[in-house]
Parts: structure tokens; C-alpha cells; sequence
């Protein structure tokens, strides 16, 4: 008998013992998978408990209805991100937006069309992230403070994101700049993590995405770390503004399907 069999054993024989404090329970197989948290409700229902949990972690929501609506709000919170940028700075002359106009975000892998004229003829100018792999792209996105995107799906219950990076799907739009603004259609809002799998699972989509991303990360709110006495400190491996704007496209959707 191996020492591994016999460890095994001496711990099988230990935990039938009956005069253990904490008797082992008796085990029971799970018909199916458990959920580590869980949200219900309509997609609206969805999208409060998203925006409630995000403000939890420090994060700012809002919903809205319509794409269109989506784009206005997201004007109205990239003007008034430069506005504290400025006032942090003493800039009296609000037309001096020095760098703080620059937008970090690529148009084509956005939910809301139209963004890119519409930066353009709001003053802002945008740049188009890339892989970082070359010095100069690194030094040309290191100055950006703000960052827009869109995500491969939300979380209602954690108010987490997935987000998949891939060839010609670069993240650094949602990890290097200060503020980092999330455009999450209520189409890719799910209760939980696992009901997202599960129905990738059953249109036979989970393992092709997987194997088209070279990273899949799952973020929660703002860059966050603390030390050994519990300090948190926001902003220190990404961004420490976090901003998301929901809104419903299914209406859309149905419409199109139709």
C-alpha cells in the first residue's frame, strides 16, 4: 500500500469516529450547479440591481431607453468628466481642455452607433487602441484619461463585466485610462455568470468564444487594492472612475429580427 492510500485511509478512519466535534455531514450530489449569487426580475429589474451593486463598488450607472439616449449620456458624462479634470486643475478658461479631450475607444466594437461623429463634432478626438505591443503605441495611449467601451456581457448580481481580448479586440480601453466609461446593452445583461455560460452552452457558442480570446477578464467596478491594515485605494492598476450607461436595445432587436 502506497503512503498516499495510507494517509487516505487514516483520514477515512478519523472521520467516522463518533465522538468528532464536527462530524463530517453526509454528502448529497447536486442535480445541478449552484449559482454563487443570483439576481430575478425583468430586464429592467436587471439593470437596477446592476446599477445598485456598482455603486457598492464604488462605480456610477445610469439607465436609459433608447441607443440614442445612450449617446447623449454618454456626451454628457464625458463633458463632464473633462469639467473636473479642469476644476482639479485651476483651468478657468473651459475652452483649454489641453489633453483631457482625447477619448481612448475603438468606434467599431462599440453598441451605439454614431459615436464616433459624435465626439468629432462635440470637440473630443478619438483614439483607436491597439495590441501595445510597440513603445510607440504604449507612449501614444499613456496620457489618454478617458476610456470608452463596450462588453461581451454584465452581471446583474455582482455588477461585473466580461470582457474578451483578442486580435482586433485590444481591452486597454478599460485598463489604462483614469475614467473608463461601459456602454452594456440590456441584450448581453444576464442575472448571473452562469446563466451567461449556460446559454452560450446551449447555443453551442461558449467554447468557439474561448478559443477566439486570448484572456477573458471579469471586472467589478474600479481598480481597487488595499494594504495589510485594510486601507482601500481606488485607481491603482486601472481605472478609478468607473462610469456605465445601460440601455435597452431588444425592442431594436425585435424589430430588426421581424
Amino acid at each position: 500500500m502506497s503512503s498516499r492510500d495510507d494517509i487516505l485511509n487514516r483520514l477515512r478512519s478519523a472521520l467516522k469516529q463518533p465522538n468528532l466535534r464536527f462530524p463530517a455531514a453526509e454528502t448529497v450530489a447536486l442535480k445541478k450547479p449552484m449559482t454563487v449569487t443570483s439576481a430575478e426580475g425583468d430586464r429592467w429589474a436587471l439593470a437596477a440591481r446592476f446599477k445598485k451593486e456598482l455603486e457598492a463598488l464604488h462605480g456610477t450607472a445610469e439607465l436609459v431607453e433608447t441607443a440614442a439616449e445612450a449617446r447623449m449620456a454618454l456626451l454628457a458624462r464625458l463633458n463632464a468628466w473633462v469639467q473636473e479634470e479642469q476644476a482639479e486643475r485651476r483651468i478657468e478658461n473651459p475652452d483649454q481642455r489641453g489633453d483631457w479631450d482625447v477619448i481612448l475607444g475603438d468606434p467599431e466594437l462599440l453598441p451605439v452607433p454614431g459615436i464616433a461623429a459624435a465626439l468629432t463634432d462635440t470637440g473630443f478626438r478619438l483614439v483607436v487602441p491597439t495590441d501595445l505591443h510597440k513603445a510607440e503605441d504604449r507612449d501614444r495611449v499613456r496620457p489618454v484619461r478617458l476610456g470608452i467601451s463596450g462588453v461581451d456581457a454584465a452581471f446583474a448580481s455582482t455588477a461585473s463585466v466580461a470582457v474578451g481580448g483578442a486580435k482586433g479586440r485590444p481591452r486597454s480601453a478599460s485598463l489604462t485610462p483614469f475614467r473608463h466609461l461601459m456602454l452594456i446593452p440590456l441584450s448581453k445583461l444576464y442575472p448571473t455568470v452562469e446563466a451567461w455560460m449556460a446559454e452560450r452552452r446551449t447555443k453551442g457558442t461558449l467554447i468557439s468564444y474561448l478559443h477566439e480570446s486570448a484572456n477573458v477578464s471579469l471586472i467589478s467596478g474600479p481598480s481597487k487594492s488595499a494594504d495589510i491594515g485594510g486601507l482601500l485605494t481606488l485607481g491603482v492598476h486601472g481605472p478609478k472612475i468607473v462610469h456605465a450607461i445601460l440601455f435597452d436595445d431588444i425592442e431594436a432587436l425585435i424589430r430588426s429580427e421581424a
